[in-house]
């Protein structure tokens, strides 16, 4: 230990004597501290606009007046939902999942706000949020800045004097280890701290975000060991160089990019337009003679003597539309799910994509996250339409509404809620190379020994 601990002072030392720990700490502190603010102030505005845009739905409905109920079901409700403040730290998949839902009679919408829309080709591609900044320009500067930590010393005869002066192999290579993932901690600390005071004073509770921290800073030492690990096994810091950039463009660019495709492939699901289009289809007068009679015995043990009998047939459409919407939707969510599940398991190739979705699931800003929204919002349709209803079957035969039954709409609105969804199992994949690094070192210095 003393050995290994004399290796990483030395290493240390020569970072800060060669410039590299200040340059490193210098680009990625500045660039990812910069990110961080942008983000931060991208956030304030963009969910100011979203509670705007509520309370003015909000203010729309309660301003209805005496609109018949039944053109105020098809008016539509939107509910838009609320915008994390752990965008600031990663976008995740809320750019492409839309985030604002037309609730009506019915019918089963899909979500609009989708960001990705009214971005460029090229912005789609970039990394948004400290997190993916940290992960994708940390290890870059790493392969760039270390790659000759071993080979370099090889090449010069260092190495070989290193070890006949009694420092052992394991020790070179776990000394020179630590070190590339102190620096790799250290360039991402000011970021980091920057991202997360911003996201946790936002609202963002604590356990989320020491869970994120710690996916980041575990896919950074794993990759750090990489680093040295790589150039242990080269000849030539040439060598090394080469195949780390490599290794960085298929883990930080390549695999995040191919693994959407591959996970559609295999797991393939239904069109979302055709399930909808069905779902439509199958919700045209579909009014069932038993559960208006199960609609009537309720309302009649509820009180309502005379109920509005248009009330009780739009209220007895709306119980077998969301009955139908289930069944016709249920191969759309459980083929989601699969395939976000597989993609879990893809991000296993990396331990940086497999680092950016355990975080995205940690924020609550991944797939299941999402599917987790959508769901939210059908209970909620199901929710207004069900309180419109049962005011009309209260209402005499002209069926207008007061102000009361939209507060009524409001409220439903705001009630439903949703379990929290699993996490995913992308963390495993970090576990699993935090393993297999271990691993590569241990090689490394068997290597080393036999190379000198």
């Amino acid at each position: 230990m003393s050995a290994t601990l004399t290796v990483f002072r030395h290493e240390w030392a020569g970072f800060w004597r060669n410039g590299v720990a200040a340059l490193m700490i210098f680009i990625v502190g500045i660039i990812g501290t910069g990110v961080a603010f942008v983000e931060h102030r991208a956030w304030q505005t963009e969910q100011a606009q979203r509670a705007e845009l509520q309370a003015q739905e909000v203010e729309q409905w309660l301003a209805l007046g005496d609109t018949h109920i039944h053109k105020a079901a098809h008016r539509g409700y939107f509910v838009i939902r609320d915008l994390p403040p752990s965008i600031i730290l990663d976008r995740g998949v809320w750019d492409f999942g839309g985030s604002a839902i037309w609730l009506e009679a019915h019918k089963r919408n899909a979500p609009k706000l989708r960001a990705a829309d009214d971005a460029g080709l090229l912005a789609r591609g970039a990394p948004r949020g400290v997190g993916p900044v940290l992960l994708w320009l940390t290890p870059l500067l790493l392969v760039v800045l270390v790659h000759a930590s071993v080979a370099g010393e090889r090449t010069r005869g260092s190495l070989a004097f290193a070890i006949s002066s009694g420092a052992s192999p394991r020790a070179i290579i776990t000394g020179k280890a630590l070190s590339a993932m102190t620096l790799a901690w250290a360039a991402a600390a000011v970021p980091m701290i920057a991202g997360l005071g911003l996201a946790i004073d936002g609202g963002l509770s604590i356990m989320s975000a020491a869970a994120w921290a710690a996916s980041v800073l575990v896919a950074l030492a794993v990759f750090a060991a990489i680093v040295v690990a790589v150039s242990a096994f080269s000849r030539r810091p040439l060598d090394a160089l080469v195949a780390l950039l490599l290794i960085w463009f298929v883990m930080a660019v390549l695999w995040p990019r191919l693994a959407p495709g591959i996970a559609a492939s295999i797991e393939p699901i239904p069109s979302s337009q055709t399930i909808r289009s069905e779902a439509e289809v199958a919700a045209e007068g579909l009014v069932s003679e038993q559960t208006e009679r199960a609609v009537l015995a309720q309302l009649t043990a509820a009180g309502v003597d005379e109920p509005n009998p248009s009330g009780v047939s739009a209220m007895a459409a709306e119980i077998d539309a969301a009955a139908a919407f289930a069944d016709i939707f249920a191969p759309l969510e459980q083929g989601m799910v699969r395939q976000t599940k597989f993609l879990d398991v893809l991000s296993w190739v990396s331990p940086l994509a497999a680092a950016d979705r355990s975080g995205d699931a940690m924020l609550g800003l991944g797939d299941l996250d999402q599917f987790a929204f959508e769901a939210r919002a059908e209970d909620m349709r199901f929710a207004t339409q069900m309180a419109l209803n049962q005011g009309w079957v209260r209402t005499s035969s002209d069926g207008r509404g007061d102000p009361d039954l939209w507060a009524d709409v409001v409220e439903a609105a705001s009630l439903s809620s949703v379990a929290e969804p699993d996490r995913g199992t992308a963390v495993w994949g970090l576990l699993i190379w935090a393993g297999l690094a271990a691993i590569g070192l241990g090689a490394a210095s068997r290597t080393v020994r036999r190379s000198i």
